[in-house]
């Protein structure tokens, strides 16, 4: 069996989807990913990767689209905003994805949450399709409202979108109020390969604090923010790991003594090793802190950030902070604070219960 994944540009959308590309491998079946922008950390898992937007500098669509639909004065939280930018990006990669389905004739595609070229290349193929979930938000309805805006790239191939056969829900149920909205599939870490730093392999001496920002947020607006965590490090009975992608601590000053700058360590790795993590709210980190039973503290910015940190606030597995508020005091209060850690545990728990990606490949056969 072929199985086609199309995945947005980005690694929040490509990493969580690596997991179920290897599982239905692992089965015996050919799998291809057709995506851009970061399509080589698709090829670092081993995957084979066709590039279906080359050449798109994916910062210039992002930044087009938002500076025109700024003047628009289109909320950045509306469906229809979230709808209109995924059509966008979407549109970029629809031509190539045809000609690669077209050309590798897939039995199933597999496309992750908001990407529109994956359901219409399944048009085109005549074959079934599976949303995949990346985070705490999103649904098949998003999916329809995206291809809605690109009625008139369905019209140019002759193609009408179908809903999904099957949605790979990854968010623990008890975080969407106790159902699941498709096929639970427990979230299996995957944040890339790498020769593991020997630190991460022996006991801690202490508590360890992993600080992360994810991808993006370093590069667009720095790291300024985190000024009175460091400010206040040397005072807190731990280490700290700031795994912030090689961005430039410059803006923080001298660092304290248990305040280590890393380049890129696998938080699948990373977190298991630690005791507690300050993060974005990114749905990537999100997943891999629930999946290592860890407490967080939650500094959300923009997309689906602010809704993964008020699931977590509400469940009691983390808490919405101010840069301003991650003083020394606060910063004890993490590693001591047992209601949330047992929450963080539970949830923990849950993802471990769920069906793995190997064992829902049976039910993605059978579509």
């Amino acid at each position: 069996m072929r199985i086609l994944f199309v995945a947005s540009p980005g690694i929040g959308h490509i990493f969580p989807s690596v997991s179920t590309a290897w599982a239905l491998r692992a089965a015996g079946h050919d799998v291809l990913f057709a995506t851009g922008g970061y399509h080589e950390r698709a090829a670092q898992a081993g995957l084979q990767v066709a590039d279906t937007a080359p050449g798109v500098d994916f910062r210039e669509v992002f930044g087009g689209f938002f500076a025109q639909h700024h003047q628009l004065g289109l909320p950045r939280g509306d469906m229809g905003f979230v709808a209109k930018l995924f059509a966008t990006v979407s549109g970029k990669f629809v031509d190539h994805t045809v000609e690669v389905a077209r050309y590798w004739r897939p039995d199933l595609v597999i496309a992750t949450l908001m990407q529109g070229a994956g359901p219409l290349a399944a048009s085109v193929a005549g074959v079934p399709w599976v949303l995949h979930g990346i985070s705490l938000v999103g649904s098949p309805e998003i999916s329809a409202a995206v291809a809605a805006e690109m009625a008139g790239d369905y019209q140019r191939f002759g193609a009408s979108y179908e809903p999904p056969a099957a949605f790979l829900d990854v968010a623990p149920p008890s975080l969407r109020g106790g159902e699941a909205r498709g096929w639970s599939m427990r979230y299996v870490p995957y944040n890339g390969g790498a020769v593991l730093e020997p630190w991460l392999l022996r006991p801690r001496q202490r508590p360890r604090i992993t600080v992360t920002l994810g991808s993006v947020l370093p590069i667009m607006g720095g790291v300024r923010s985190l000024s009175t965590l460091v400010g206040a490090a040397s005072s807190v009975d731990a280490d700290f790991v700031l795994a912030l992608g090689g961005a430039d601590t410059a803006d923080l000053g001298p660092l304290p003594a248990n305040v280590k700058v890393v380049d890129w360590i696998p938080l699948g790795s990373l977190l298991p090793a630690c005791d507690a993590v300050i993060h974005h709210g990114g749905a990537g980190t999100t997943f891999t802190a629930l999946d290592a039973g860890l407490p967080q503290l939650l500094l959300p910015h923009f997309a689906d950030q602010p809704m993964n940190a008020a699931a977590l606030e509400h469940a009691g597995a983390g808490a919405i902070v101010k840069p301003e508020d991650l003083t020394a005091e606060r910063l004890s209060a993490l590693l001591s604070d047992t209601e949330m850690i047992s929450a963080a545990r539970r949830l923990a728990a849950e993802i471990a219960s769920l069906p793995s990606p190997s064992e829902l490949v049976p039910k993605l056969v059978a579509l």
